[in-house]
């Protein structure tokens, strides 16, 4: 798109309300016309308080809204992390949601001539074993690059700032217990970043894809082990604490124990956990030399993180839309379900749909009927009493090769008025996956029986799915 003399480029930032973005957004408004996409509603009905930043509602789980949210930027930036809920009922793994928010945001990318996607992933371990957190970064990483944008991704590794899960979670620890134990892991190293130092690494690559195409591990002045930095937090409070590391303790005990201490996201701190085993060795490049002269050491980057009256972390920047966002959530009370299966070799999403509405009749038999019409509608029977159960319209004019979309429109295990209730079949990573998802689904069904009763059978079905085409695949 052409520009006018003095006109400001166009970005668009996903995640423009989560711990790094509350810190960015301010100084890309100064270089940037910024569009900042949410998919909360309380926030996108909230007036701008920003020069330069307009906020717009966009549902990342919607192609069609991403793509239309895309249009005419010259740069996005991607912070997009799925920990936070985003329905009354999930049925969906982090990192499956990741890879669905990715490939609808590269699309849409690449459908508008985006010249770089900048993503704040996460440091690589350098052994082969990879836990569950950097190889969802890795994956989202491959997809965001997989429709040709050009891609930045910065690799810190634990990002220090007031309202970061990482440093709440060291603070919450030091203060309420006297004695920490921990594994052999804690010995492992890495090199935390202050927020602001992230935030200037960021600065300093958007709008230059052709310099900073690719990964870039980025981290702080010092690198240091977990234990090094509990002990710099005890310190930091003024409190004197014991802490041992022993031969043997189970990681799932010690991740057990920081979700019940700290009260900070199950799946975070389980992550966290399973990442300490693995040393982060940083590799030099240009971009870690442009911000390490001025890097803030951890102590220093932990200061701001601290109440200095209560001793306590300092909130989360969007805790209150959250809380919004929730009430809002069990109100609507819709559900998300997705599911990751092994696409047989020289298949497709198409291919996936029409072989699933045929097989399900088959699997539930002889309790359900499945039919799919000339039209390539669907309908759902249960057989006795004869009870049309869900009725899905094949959506011809949003499907492709890679992706069939059918609305939820009908049956008596559908809610009425469920305007964006989908079932869809996304193939990703050059045919690798595809992602069977229900999107905005809202059960007829009353809660209390819908959870035990169809979630349940769904849930079955999708696992016996799976194992299907996995046998297929082999």
């Amino acid at each position: 798109m052409i520009r006018s003399p003095g006109e400001r480029p166009r970005l668009a930032i996903a995640g423009a309300s989560g711990f790094v973005g509350t810190a960015l957004l301010p100084r890309l408004a100064e270089r940037f016309q910024v569009t900042a996409l949410t998919r909360s509603p309380v926030r996108a009905a909230a007036p701008a308080s920003i020069a330069n930043v307009r906020w717009r509602h966009c549902d990342l789980f919607r192609a069609s809204e991403v793509a239309s949210s895309l249009a005419g930027m010259d740069y996005a930036v991607y912070l997009v992390h799925s920990l936070a809920p985003s329905s009354r009922l999930t049925q969906a793994s982090p990192r499956d949601m990741d890879l669905v928010l990715a490939d609808n945001f590269a699309r849409a990318a690449a459908a508008n001539g985006v010249r770089q996607i900048l993503f704040v992933s996460g440091v690589m371990p350098q052994s082969f074993r990879f836990s569950p957190l950097p190889w969802s970064r890795r994956e989202v990483e491959m997809v965001l690059a997989s429709q040709g944008t050009p891609v930045t991704a910065l690799r810190p590794s634990l990002i220090l700032g007031p309202g970061g899960t990482g440093p709440n979670l060291l603070i919450d620890l030091v203060r309420r217990l006297p004695v920490l134990l921990l594994p052999p892991s804690s010995a492992s190293r890495t090199r935390p970043i202050a927020l602001p130092d992230l935030v200037r690494a960021i600065l300093h690559c958007l709008g230059r894809p052709d310099d900073f195409s690719g990964a870039f591990d980025i981290g702080g002045a010092e690198e240091l082990s977990y234990e090094q930095m509990l002990r710099q937090t005890s310190q930091a409070l003024g409190l004197k604490r014991v802490i041992l590391r022993v031969p043997l303790l189970p990681t799932p005990l010690v991740s057990l124990t920081a979700r019940m201490i700290s009260g900070a996201p199950t799946q975070m701190v389980g992550a966290i956990v399973e990442s300490l085993p693995q040393d982060t060795v940083m590799q030099d490049n240009p971009l870690q030399q442009a911000i390490e002269p001025e890097a803030l050491t951890f102590s220093e980057a932990l200061k701001p993180c601290v109440d200095p009256l209560s001793r306590r972390p300092r909130p989360k920047p969007r805790e209150q839309l959250l809380r919004a966002d929730r009430a809002l959530m069990r109100k609507e009370a819709r559900v998300r379900s997705i599911q990751r299966v092994l696409l047989p070799p020289g298949q497709d999403a198409a291919w996936v749909s029409g072989n699933y509405f045929r097989w399900l009749g088959s699997c539930c038999w002889p309790l359900i009927r499945s039919q799919v019409d000339s039209a390539g509608d669907v309908e759902v029977w249960l057989r006795l009493p004869r009870l049309k159960l869900l009725s899905l319209r094949w959506l011809a004019h949003q499907s492709t090769a890679d992706r069939q979309v059918y609305a939820i429109c009908g049956g008596a295990l559908a809610r009425a008025g469920s305007a964006h209730a989908r079932f869809e079949f996304q193939t990703l990573l050059d045919g690798r996956y595809t992602m069977t998802a229900i999107h905005e689904y809202a059960p007829a069904l009353p809660w209390y029986l819908y959870i035990p009763t169809q979630a349940l059978g769904h849930w079955l079905v999708m696992r016996r799915y799976q194992a299907r085409l996995a046998r297929l695949a082999r």
